[in-house]
């Protein structure tokens, strides 16, 4: 990544953890067309809620059926 050469990394392993995950969770939400600063909020205030960590998944559409999921493939 060329963050990672700019920014001279990371000086400890928890470091580079913290920077491979969040570069993982832009990464995804970047490729879903996902708002990431709506997603970060919502995931540090579900972590201080003591409430479940959101998903990275893709939203599913439960209306559709496989035919559909077919011809978009």
């Amino acid at each position: 990544m060329i963050w990672r050469r700019t920014s001279f990394g990371s000086q400890t392993q928890a470091g580079s953890t913290f920077v491979t995950r969040i570069l993982t969770v832009v990464t995804s939400l970047k490729s879903q067309l996902r708002n990431i600063l709506e997603f970060m909020t919502q995931a540090v205030v579900a972590a201080r809620e003591g409430k479940p960590a959101l998903c990275l998944l893709p939203e599913v559409d439960t209306n559709s059926n496989d035919s559909d999921l077919l011809k978009a493939a």
